[in-house]
């Protein structure tokens, strides 16, 4: 057996992720036309200077931010029971966190769909399987 072969076996399983979870993540990080095409380590440095990583590309400055907190608290301290620095000492990035982590992050962004303007900018991507209704994001 080779060596990528036994990691992959020892690996966590994917989480079970919901359809639309599965749309914004092929558009974000995966090949737009694949549902379920996510790359979980995926990282891409913006014209701005900020870093969108993983699955979900969330961003370094707006979402996933040493400095800027708002969305990391309540992960860290109600999902995972650990202070904010612990949390970000464990997954610098979201491309550092395993999948569960960033679909759990996705979750608490998305709200139901009322969340989509998080991913405003690669709507004309997911379209094809989303559509937005009285102000939240639904699988057509």
């Amino acid at each position: 057996m080779n060596l990528l072969l036994i990691l992959a076996l020892l690996a966590p399983p994917l989480p079970p992720i919901t359809p639309e979870a599965q749309a914004i993540a092929t558009c974000e990080s995966g090949d737009t036309k694949t549902l379920g095409s996510a790359n979980y380590t995926a990282v891409n440095v913006n014209v701005d200077g900020t870093i969108d990583t993983g699955a979900w590309q969330f961003n370094s400055y707006w979402v996933w931010s040493s400095t800027n907190r708002w969305a990391i608290i309540p992960l860290a301290n109600e999902v995972y029971d650990m202070s904010s620095t612990e949390f970000l000492r464990r997954y610098p990035t979201a491309a550092d966190a395993p999948p569960d982590v960033q679909y759990q992050m996705f979750i608490q962004l998305w709200d139901n769909g009322r969340g989509w303007r998080h991913w405003a900018s690669s709507r004309p991507c997911w379209e094809q399987w989303l559509v937005v209704r009285k102000g939240r994001a639904v699988w057509k």
